[in-house]
């Protein structure tokens, strides 16, 4: 629920001039002081260059306009571009935010000579996250827009690009035009939003599309009036019924206080400032950040709501630049102790304390006073305090209802399901776990088991894993809603517990085999009894594209740390190995490492340096790469002492590696903490494994994350989780010591009847060869499923029984002297 204050007296007497504000007229010729140019990476400056000039007869508006003739050269695996940006040389940021479009003129005087293939794409270089000083466009959030007008015919054309990222937001089309947009493709995550106040630069960028023929794109296209349009009106906010700004920074003086009152608010369940006055002169007010009001100072209002003591004299309203100082005198409504409004157009404050100017681009401070007339005391609260006509929602979500887990006891995952708020619109949800009742998602052991979560939706799986064995686990779960305005319900939370069995899940192991070979032969690996991992179309997530089967992918291996080196092993069964260095990583046969090397406690959003450091390393048939460090450079190179990449020929490959900990702290992550390994560490993880069986495509990926859809490269939101050694705690429980598994056990398979695909799982109580096979009703075998030694603990394997008929199968497990069958019903 929210409350909109419209001003309309501000929307009619809004100046005309202050619809828009010109960028770059482009009048005068402008020179590399103002512009840089660049393409792409395998261009030369004789195939992608831009040609620009000053136009003095071909113009929109004033004397000039910018004559850009490009050239545009397809060299790279997805095409080509050139461009020409502006950053600002000196420190500090371009604010565009008080209005909430850009625009241009644009005449395409000779249109591409390669229809379709070139497009115009304008760009913003967000500095929010960076210091204002940075000029390196890759440094920064990188956000685009995709204009598609290079084929126009000749003509003067205006083009409007709202000030907006358009992701997730359905209205807009941020790939045409419509918006703008963080597409990944450059510059860092930041903070993920598009922030028009913090920009340090821009550009006109032409790429063209293709896969790297050599072919060239050219064109002419004449600029002008490159302006900001549709005023938006800036407000300063003093206390919006909740707080005062983070930014601000309260004062009071003359034995003053001045604090929050919780629930005291005109507006039932909003909170009011609260200021008490000392005795004479004495005030209370905030230094606030730099603000601009100069468009706003001749038409907007200061309007608040105020409750005022019995014996309030009056009071003073005041605005202060640093040196001089505006104010007004006005005398509260004191009888009746009720809530009242009040509005003073900001023309109206006038000089006082012998200043000589008033400085409305620099406003530092606002505070209130009493002019010698204040009386220790006296208590004054105010409510929806404000210039302009902000939109303003202090109220809360309530609760969401109807929280509980409810068990999935056969695929090892409770589904959290609760009730939408009712009145609400454009809401999300988040959803948290604990294994004790929760009374506050920051108690100890709160856990965020998915954030942002549609309305609508009403569920979320919670997957339950323990590290290398099965455990009985019991979750309580609470559930918040966040409205359009980040207001943050109190957490609706489940009566009672869902009990229900974690999966064992493969760790990192603190083994280590003592003769480490990186040969890619992991049989050393097999000794040490660790438990796998073991990745596969039919058991494991498919981020994106197909599989034809477990033989087109299936990686099984192991993954281990000591305080020296971290360890990778897998082998990789693959009907067809491709590789190609002159294409793109991730459309080749090859796996990516996500991890973070901290203990996790939260869910980072991105990726984040320091003390909680979080990588991507990229392991290559000829290199492996700390994209995290500096991307394409190789960490490990192919046959050294601490890398192996085998392929098998035409099929079938083999990746082992051991990364030294302290050759990772470089480049871009020379910051970060050394890590120092832990029995019981949780850590951020995802593997990830290319298939590719053409060269340069990819057909797909399968990952240990079920969060990633072809996108834990954005940051950890996306990936899962492990643990470090034998246990979940750093501090060992005795019970998390005890045997892996006591018992030889071997399940029905599930589903039952299928068709065509069962998963089958077992236990064995200590390690050792292990065989199971499938045979039909008449004896006779059908398939080996498993014949290779197996860790203690619980296993399972995808049975796919497409080129079978209809009917009953049995399956058996050996190993170490014992055997066991069960039957299977295929029904088609």
């Amino acid at each position: 629920m929210y409350r909109t204050y419209l001003l309309l007296f501000a929307l009619l007497t809004s100046p005309l001039w202050a619809q828009s504000q010109l960028i770059q007229s482009f009048d005068t010729q402008l020179d590399t002081s103002y512009w840089s140019f660049e393409h792409s990476e395998h261009a030369t400056d004789s195939t992608s260059y831009i040609v620009q000039t000053l136009d003095l007869l071909e113009k929109h508006d004033g004397t000039g306009a910018m004559r850009v003739e490009y050239h545009a050269q397809n060299i790279e695996p997805w095409g080509g571009y050139v461009k020409v940006e502006h950053v600002k040389r000196d420190a500090g940021y371009m604010d565009w935010s008080a209005y909430d479009s850009v625009s241009f003129w644009y005449n395409n005087v000779t249109p591409q000579d390669l229809s379709g293939r070139v497009h115009l794409r304008f760009e913003l270089y967000d500095g929010s996250d960076v210091a204002d000083t940075v000029t390196i466009a890759n440094n920064m959030e990188f956000y685009y827009s995709f204009e598609y007008i290079l084929d126009d015919a000749p003509g003067w054309h205006k083009f409007t690009i709202p000030l907006v990222d358009g992701r997730g937001n359905p209205d807009l089309d941020e790939w045409n035009g419509q918006a703008f947009n963080r597409t990944g493709w450059s510059g860092i995550t930041g903070n993920d939003q598009l922030d028009p106040d913090k920009l340090r630069g821009f550009a006109f960028e032409f790429s063209i599309n293709g896969s790297g023929e050599g072919d060239i794109g050219s064109g002419v296209i004449v600029i002008d009036q490159l302006e900001l349009t549709g005023f938006k009106g800036k407000s300063l906010i003093i206390f919006n019924g909740k707080d005062a700004p983070s930014d601000h920074s309260a004062f009071a003086w003359g034995a003053s206080t001045l604090d929050v009152a919780q629930g005291a608010g005109a507006t039932p369940g909003t909170n009011a400032l609260q200021w008490v006055q000392g005795d004479g002169w004495t005030g209370a007010g905030y230094n606030i950040p730099a603000t601009d009001l100069k468009f706003e100072w001749g038409h907007d209002s200061l309007r608040f709501k105020m409750k005022a003591d019995m014996g309030v004299d009056t009071m003073r309203l005041q605005f202060e630049d640093g040196t001089n100082k505006v104010g007004l005198d006005f005398k509260p409504v004191v009888d009746d102790g009720a809530w009242h409004e009040y509005a003073y157009a900001l023309k109206d404050f006038i000089l006082f304390d012998g200043s000589a100017s008033f400085d409305t681009t620099n406003i530092v401070v606002f505070q209130f006073l009493a002019e010698g007339n204040g009386k220790a005391g006296n208590t004054i609260l105010f409510d929806d305090f404000w210039t302009g006509n902000p939109t303003i929602d202090v109220v809360p979500p309530e609760a969401p209802t109807g929280v509980t887990g409810v068990p999935n006891t056969t695929n090892y995952f409770n589904l959290v399901i609760w009730q939408d708020v009712p009145g609400e619109s454009g809401e999300t949800y988040d959803v948290y776990a604990s294994e004790n009742p929760i009374t506050s998602i920051d108690d100890p052991g709160v856990w965020l088991v998915q954030g942002g979560i549609a309305e609508g939706t009403q569920s979320v799986v919670h997957k339950l894993s323990y590290p290398l064995k099965e455990k009985s686990v019991s979750y309580y779960y609470a559930v918040t809603a966040t409205d359009m305005f980040s207001n943050v319900s109190d957490p609706g939370v489940s009566t009672s517990a869902a009990t229900n069995t974690a999966e064992a899940t493969p760790t990192i192991s603190l083994k280590v085999p003592s003769d480490f070979v990186a040969d890619g032969d992991i049989s050393e690996w097999d000794a040490l009894g660790i438990m796998p991992f073991h990745l596969a179309p039919s058991i494991s997530h498919v981020a994106t594209g197909a599989f034809d089967d477990d033989a087109d992918m299936d990686a099984t291996g192991y993954m281990a740390v000591d305080d020296s080196f971290l360890y990778v092993a897998f082998d990789v069964t693959d009907n067809i190995y491709s590789y190609d260095p002159s294409g793109n990583f991730w459309e080749d046969d090859a796996m990516e490492l996500y991890i973070g090397l901290y203990n996790q406690t939260t869910i980072h959003k991105g990726f984040l340096r320091g003390n909680e450091p979080d990588y991507k390393f990229v392991l290559l048939a000829d290199k492996l790469t700390n994209e995290t460090a500096s991307a394409g450079q190789a960490l490990l190179t192919n046959n050294s002492a601490n890398y192996s990449f085998v392929n098998f020929g035409a099929s079938d490959w083999a990746v082992e590696a051991r990364i030294p900990l302290d050759s990772i702290i470089t480049g871009a992550a020379s910051g970060d903490a050394r890590f120092h390994p832990q029995n019981g560490m949780q850590i951020a993880l995802d593997l990830v494994f290319h298939d590719s069986d053409s060269p340069n495509i990819r057909d797909g990926v399968i990952s240990f994350s079920d969060k990633n859809n072809d996108n834990s490269w954005q940051g950890v939101e996306n990936w899962s989780h492990t643990w470090i050694g034998d246990t979940n705690k750093v501090a060992t429980a005795i019970d998390d010591i005890k045997p892996l598994v006591a018992t030889f056990d071997l399940k029905q398979n599930y589903p039952n009847p299928f068709n065509p695909k069962t998963t089958i799982r077992y236990s064995i109580a200590k390690a050792g060869k292990v065989k199971l096979t499938v045979y039909n009703v008449a004896g006779q075998l059908i398939k080996t499923l498993v014949n290779a030694p197996n860790t203690a603990g619980t296993h399972k394997v995808s049975f796919d029984a497409s080129k079978l008929a209809s009917g009953v199968y049995f399956y058996n497990l050996q190993s170490n002297g014992q055997s066991q069958t069960r039957k299977m019903l295929l029904v088609k």
